[in-house]
């Protein structure tokens, strides 16, 4: 039978699928009970990966008890009839201990899952073999609809320090497209309130072996793209490498994550939150500290592959390593990056043998286009190096920023870069600098920032030199870090746009 429907009639709201609820007690439940009520609840986790779900299904576990083993359901749900995984009762959180397994959790191949309210946790012997705590696999599956990830404590998590998608990866909360058969990928993942703590290689992730394309060449398959992905108000600590990753996004959305300590357990440079080949990704509101110093860790990285990527009103602060990294790699391209209204606050320059890396620093192998940073503060009073780029890039566009450096005198490296009503305090400032301001800006109380909600001391005093003494900047983003309006013409040079501060 074929349907049809009549131009200009209403479309029909979808039906939400009244599923069953189903119970888990790992303390005293019973596998040959019903599991339809808490006091007929199944057992094990066995008997939970023996059922075949439906679109509105819940399956609830006991809080207070553990269930040793995996959990890997069968079935699929739909975005308006998920399928939930949550808990029942009273207590600490269900634990999930998956006993150094592969993943704790595992969906293979399933759609339409949310996840909340459990802890997970998937100790063994740090051995480089690859782990999660949750993993999400679809493998020549098509489109993934709809996973929501939210208020889920996930801790120690051994695996590899593993980089590449085409091989294993390890992390927290893992979300993986692979296959070669069938174009896959996924549309609509949140993942949000989670604490992710322990845990090797990344926190969150979301890799995909559907990646070339013109920026990055050197992918496998075609570029499927990731879509309708926000991870929001999450807090990671003691991360082996990276923090939040996603691959293959197009506008994804990473906001109000606090990443703290990164590339703790690394053998090559991680960045507490990146985009890699994606499109026009927006990083804001973030805090970042903890960074590690070897191998170098960069709070923030202008990746591999990616076109129009923005990072705007984060916080990083205190971290061993640098705060930015421009980087496509051999093998890759770039196009097109803002970074405005950012405040680094103590963030370290590296000295490697005689290799320097400065605090924001313009490097790798090619160059990429089209940058812009504006109106930021880079707040480095121990750095011998501020900025730096090698000879052979492409310039980036330093516009309206504040480079706070040491008592001795800062370096900037960067004979290819156009900078243009920055103002420099401890810099020394290169002859190519148009319209520079050379002054302390008057900070109301720098270096004093813990978080997102203790950034007031980089407000400016009545009497500071980068009141309104900036340029303007065409599609400014229309606010600053505190809310501001930017003023259409002559804004305040740095991350503040408010009137002084008596």
């Amino acid at each position: 039978m074929s349907t049809f429907v009549v131009a200009g009639a209403p479309a029909q709201a979808a039906t939400k699928t009244a599923g069953t609820k189903y119970y888990v007690n790992c303390g005293s439940g019973n596998d040959s009970a019903s599991g339809l009520s808490s006091s007929t609840a199944w057992r094990t986790l066995d008997k939970v990966n023996s059922v075949v779900f439906k679109p509105g299904d819940s399956i609830l576990f006991r809080r207070g008890t553990t269930c040793q083993g995996v959990l890997q359901p069968k079935g699929s749900g739909t975005a308006d009839s998920p399928i939930v995984i949550g808990s029942y009762g009273t207590g600490a959180r269900p634990v999930i201990d998956g006993g150094g397994a592969r993943a704790a959790v595992f969906l293979h191949n399933v759609q339409g899952w949310e996840i909340r309210d459990l802890e997970i946790s998937n100790a063994a012997t740090r051995d480089g073999n690859a782990r999660a705590g949750i993993y999400v696999l679809l493998d020549d599956f098509g489109i993934g609809k709809h996973y929501k990830i939210s208020d889920v404590k996930i801790h120690d998590v051994p695996g590899c320090d593993c980089l590449q998608p085409e091989l294993e990866n390890s992390g927290g909360i893992v979300f993986k497209a692979a296959g070669s058969q069938v174009a896959t990928g996924f549309d609509g993942v949140e993942i949000t309130r989670n604490v992710i703590s322990g845990v090797d290689n990344v926190g969150i992730g979301i890799v995909s072996q559907w990646s070339k394309r013109d920026l990055y060449p050197a992918g496998t398959n075609t570029f499927v793209p990731n879509t309708n992905v926000h991870i929001y108000l999450n807090k990671l600590t003691d991360q082996g490498g990276d923090g939040i990753l996603v691959q293959n996004g197009v506008d994804p959305l990473t906001e109000w994550n606090i990443v703290d300590g990164f590339g703790l357990r690394a053998s090559a440079s991680h960045a507490a939150i990146v985009a890699f080949n994606s499109d026009r990704p927006v990083i804001q509101y973030n805090e970042i500290t903890g960074g590690s110093a070897t191998p170098p860790s960069f709070s923030l990285s202008v990746d591999a592959g990616n076109r129009d990527i923005v990072y705007q009103y984060n916080f990083s602060h205190d971290n061993d390593g640098p705060f930015m990294l421009f980087c496509a790699f051999t093998g890759s391209y770039s196009d097109g990056a803002t970074i405005r209204y950012n405040i680094s606050q103590n963030d370290k320059d590296l000295l490697l043998g005689t290799f320097e890396i400065p605090v924001v620093a313009n490097g790798c192998d090619n160059g990429i286009p089209n940058v812009k940073f504006y109106n930021n503060v880079i707040y480095s009073p121990t750095a011998k190096a501020i900025v730096g780029s090698r000879g052979d890039h492409t310039p980036i566009e330093f516009t309206n920023n504040i480079f706070y450096g040491a008592p001795q005198g800062s370096a900037i490296h960067d004979a290819v870069g156009v900078y243009d009503h920055n103002l420099y305090y401890n810099v020394v400032v290169p002859p190519n600098h148009a319209n520079p301001v050379i002054a302390d800006p008057n900070f109301v109380n720098p270096g004093s920032g813990t978080g997102l909600g203790s950034i007031l001391g980089y407000r400016l005093r009545c009497g500071s030199p980068a009141i309104a003494a900036g340029v303007a900047v065409t599609d400014n983003g229309g606010h600053d870090i505190f809310g501001l309006q930017v003023p259409a013409t002559g804004p305040n040079i740095g991350a503040y746009q408010g009137p002084c501060v008596s």
